[in-house]
């Protein structure tokens, strides 16, 4: 039987890509906790961290976000247009966002049934973080699938979910695009304190 490799790499992308935001953004908001860690495990994570960001799953996963983004972005334009939501457009453009947030958890889905017990132990923290943050990606699109089916859709909903989305979005792009990898050291700091 022959092990792909490509999945538990695509799954650990997009464990990342979903945990480092709001990783960031909490140690933003009550300030960055210092401890120090063995300095292996600090070249261990940043090399792994590295190696991820210059995959082709990472590029993939980043692919995904930035549809998503440009597909939100779209959606609610045209929802704070007055009297112009098209309501089978803003219905396919919700299906395109369900359809790539379907495909990351699907490969994230891959991903852990692929790792280790000793692993998963090691990423508990940042696979609950994902997890959540998942939840919350998922309930906007939710919202959306709910509020495009109505023969009129409220625009005021539509635009308010599309701005929550493209929010969470926004954070996890910022922290994959070119050379962001130096970013990535306080999430890297934060899974050192858990070890």
């Amino acid at each position: 039987m022959r092990v792909n490799t490509r999945a538990p790499m695509l799954a650990t992308v997009i464990m990342l890509v979903l945990v480092i935001p709001s990783v960031t953004w909490a140690q933003h908001k009550h300030g960055a906790q210092k401890t120090a860690a063995p300095s292996g495990l600090k070249m261990d994570m940043h090399m792994m961290m590295t190696e991820m960001m210059k995959s082709p799953h990472h590029q993939l996963m980043v692919a995904f976000m930035k549809s998503m983004s440009a597909f939100a972005t779209s959606l609610r334009d045209q929802a704070m247009k007055p009297n112009t939501i098209d309501a089978e457009v803003a219905r396919t453009t919700v299906a395109e966002l369900r359809h790539s947030l379907d495909a990351m958890e699907a490969l994230h889905q891959k991903h852990m049934l692929s790792m280790s017990p000793e692993m998963q132990a090691k990423m508990k923290m940042m696979m609950e973080k994902m997890e959540k943050d998942g939840a919350e990606m998922k309930n906007q699109i939710i919202a959306l699938e709910a509020n495009v089916q109505a023969d009129k859709p409220d625009s005021a909903e539509i635009t308010k979910h599309a701005n929550a989305l493209l929010k969470h979005l926004g954070m996890m792009l910022k922290m994959h695009g070119p050379g962001k990898a130096a970013h990535k050291m306080p999430m890297m700091k934060k899974m050192e304190m858990k070890t």
